[in-house]
């Protein structure tokens, strides 16, 4: 109970253990560590703090870095607990850390430096999903299988199509989460609780040495606002949303009436009675979980909307929800990554439903139009006319995919093009994601004396 003795005492501890953030903080124990050890090279360089001082403190939070988090029950957080732990060992000199910072510029940077490297993380499995689905489309450029609207059989296209699909959503989000990051990785540091401290300290070399790209300049906002978690939050959910989408076509696909695909045996599980069932488990759990994110950030608006600008203990509770979201994303694209790898199509089965419905109608009305020189709506209705009669008006299945050869569309050298295309652009994206991860490691190994 460092902080509130000397004006309140020492309290109750059922109302401190409530107001708590120690379990929730083991997420930013290290990136606490990390802010403090550059708010004390910072004292020490603008002569706030003295260099023996600055010395034995840096060099004990080093200590504590190493060691298991254990806080007792007594203190109010991460930040309460790291000062007591100096003070116990250093003496007065430990309190020397309390000297120009607040806990609200200290958790938010902590705050980031934790979101950035999830953001890092993430970034590279989706880069890795993107391979794979793109390696996929290659490879199932040719494999028909019939796609669907309104969940009824539509027109005929190519697994590889589907891949290149999913990888242009996955590039649209990645585009995004790399530009969210920059927004991030900028350092709080210095804005005091909420107007800034009398201690000169120099915001920018602080934000240089944990490898920030820059400072948040307005203290109010540096301390107040919880934008840089908002914002990863809502387009990681969006994408984990339309990833959700994408697994309900597979576990259509993957019925028995359908039979369209299979997949590698260890995404399935079987019933615990019925031995002739191949549940999708590993989708299942994954699509549950993104119904759990969404929930997650409707919580993190819920907490944050009634706050005035400037800090409130509610946005402790919004971290929570944040790091959740990140372990579902980051799991997540990491299984549905595997599970691409394995999926196959089942071209007997794709088959006998193409000669069933009439999935080339459309295109058998467009070259009714084109070739006998009638409106196109003279000719669907033509052709409506025909399948309400029973009959099956369709050209050859492959002869309709490779008859396409619009931009995006399934034409299978359509769609390899644009897959080695995109593997091309893709190896440049992680490059540069590869260069963030070594910038940041590099400064972080180096606070801490590695």
């Amino acid at each position: 109970m460092v902080y509130r003795e000397g004006l309140l005492g020492r309290g109750e501890l059922s109302k401190i253990r409530y107001i708590s953030s120690l379990i929730d903080d083991i997420e930013i124990y290290r990136e606490v560590i990390l802010s403090l050890i550059t708010h004390v090279n910072e004292l020490g360089r603008v002569g706030a703090l003295s260099s023996s001082d600055a010395e034995a403190i840096v060099n004990t939070l080093r200590s504590i870095a190493k060691e298991q988090y254990r806080p007792g029950d007594e203190y109010e957080d991460v930040h309460e607990y790291i000062e007591a732990t100096l003070i116990h060992r250093l003496g007065d000199a430990g309190g020397w850390i309390g000297l120009g910072r607040s806990r609200n510029d200290h958790v938010a940077a902590a705050l980031r430096l934790r979101l950035r490297g999830l953001i890092l993380e993430l970034a590279s499995r989706v880069i890795e999903l993107r391979r794979v689905a793109l390696n996929k489309a290659i490879e199932t450029a040719s494999s028909v299988i019939i796609g669907t609207t309104h969940r009824q059989p539509a027109q005929v296209t190519t697994l590889g199509h589907y891949m290149l699909y999913l990888d242009e959503l996955s590039s649209d989000f990645l585009t995004n989460l790399l530009t969210i990051y920059e927004v991030v990785n900028k350092s709080p540091l210095g804005s005091g609780p909420l107007a800034g401290t009398m201690v000169k300290l120099n915001r920018v070399r602080e934000a240089e040495e944990l490898a920030f790209n820059g400072i948040v300049e307005n203290t109010i906002y540096a301390t107040g606002s919880r934008y840089f978690m908002l914002a990863p939050a809502s387009i990681i959910v969006s994408y984990l949303v339309e990833l959700g989408r994408f697994i309900n076509n597979i576990e259509m696909w993957l019925t028995p009436q359908l039979n369209y695909v299979t997949l590698d045996p260890s995404h399935l599980a079987t019933s615990s009675i019925m031995p002739h069932k191949r549940n999708p488990a590993t989708l299942e759990v994954f699509r549950a979980r993104i119904g759990e994110a969404v929930g997650h950030l409707t919580a993190m608006y819920a907490i944050e909307r009634p706050v005035e600008a400037g800090y409130q203990l509610d946005l402790q509770e919004e971290a929570r929800h944040a790091w959740s979201i990140m372990r579902i994303a980051i799991d997540g694209v990491g299984i549905m990554t595997d599970l691409l790898r394995g999926i196959r199509v089942n071209e007997g089965r794709v088959n006998e439903d193409l000669a069933k419905y009439p999935v080339t109608a459309a295109e058998y009305a467009e070259l009714m139009s084109m070739n006998e020189k009638i409106p196109f709506r003279d000719a669907h209705r033509e052709v409506a006319v025909m399948i309400r009669e029973g009959r099956n008006p369709g050209i050859n299945p492959t002869d309709a995919i490779e008859g396409k050869e619009v931009l995006g569309g399934p034409n299978p050298s359509v769609v390899t093009e644009s897959a080695k295309a995109r593997l091309i652009e893709l190896n440049s994206i992680e490059a540069r994601v590869k260069e963030l991860m070594v910038r940041v490691n590099k400064a972080e190994a180096e606070l801490m004396g590695g």
